[in-house]
């Protein structure tokens, strides 16, 4: 049998204590441990060979016969015991069931489970080393009335249906944590939270930038001349807005307080309004006269 360095693998020096051992060893377990590295193989062949070592250093006679041997002490142990565990000894495999997928087996004096797994038990004899499960993050698309008004969505998060509350006045990057609906925890273990993070989509009628609204307002030619009363889209339904004689296309309207309630400070945005003029574009002859008239003019 090919000879393992049971110092090297536990990573400590051919004097050291059997107290210093055992603390090397606990704190390796932790990190090695199939429940905290689930489907890792790689972890999983070292926290064998971490238990295989401290098997035999942690016994007094083990050890001495261990370090007096050298590489026969391989071939005295398989020979003592017709090629499977000597008393004492032990062997597992991972078959994916229980708590933690491996099943162990001892020879005739026993094997104390506990005694290796010291680091996860409390003194009481209550489990320790409880794991809280992995956040997950998810993105949420609403529309811009959805972030004004707040709404409430059922999200799909690994086959569960989630409902999900979205507060009146989330922004866009906003998020929102769901307590408990993350990835499972280990050894009893509470479960991780989900971040959902809110994409708010601006549509053909509503752009929202911070707390504010934005709209565009289309109006004819002769209203932006002689000035009008017209109809403009808000979040809350139409309202009247004064356009005065002589507007210029691209100017903008503030109407206030009729955007986004800021989430935290409860304050509210301004709509804002942007004139576009619309220039006809079937003209007859006699505006066009007027149109020559007015060019006269230097209109």
């Amino acid at each position: 049998m090919e000879y393992k360095d049971y110092y090297k693998i536990l990573g400590v020096d051919k004097t050291a204590s059997s107290d210093n051992i055992k603390k090397t060893y606990r704190k390796l377990a932790r990190k090695y441990h199939p429940d905290v590295n689930p489907n890792d193989k790689t972890a999983e062949s070292k926290f064998k060979e971490l238990q295989e070592a401290y098997d035999v250093l942690k016994d007094e006679k083990k050890r001495k016969e261990y370090d007096e041997l050298g590489s026969n002490y391989f071939n005295f142990k398989n020979a003592g015991a017709g090629g499977g565990p000597s008393q004492g000894e032990y062997y597992y495999d991972y078959t994916g069931g229980g708590p933690s997928g491996f099943n162990f087996n001892t020879g005739s004096a026993g094997f104390n489970f506990e005694d290796i797994f010291s680091d996860l038990f409390s003194r009481s004899g209550k489990k320790q080393g409880h794991i809280k499960g992995n956040d997950l993050n998810a993105a949420l698309e609403i529309s811009v009335i959805e972030s004004v008004k707040g709404t409430e969505r059922i999200i799909n998060i690994n086959g569960e249906k989630i409902k999900v509350k979205i507060p009146a006045g989330i922004s866009n990057g906003g998020r929102i944590k769901v307590s408990g609906k993350g990835s499972p925890g280990l050894n009893g273990g509470p479960s991780g939270d989900l971040y959902i993070e809110i994409a708010v989509l601006n549509d053909n009628i509503f752009e929202r930038k911070g707390n504010d609204i934005y709209v565009n307002k289309k109006i004819k030619l002769t209203e932006a001349v002689l000035g009008a009363k017209v109809e403009v889209s808000t979040i809350d339904g139409k309202i009247i807005l004064t356009i005065p004689a002589g507007t210029q296309n691209g100017a903008k309207f503030r109407v206030p307080k009729k955007g986004a309630a800021d989430i935290s400070t409860k304050k509210s945005g301004d709509l804002i309004v942007t004139i576009q003029i619309e220039v006809p574009s079937n003209i007859s002859e006699k505006i066009k006269k007027i149109f020559m008239e007015l060019s006269k003019e230097g209109i």
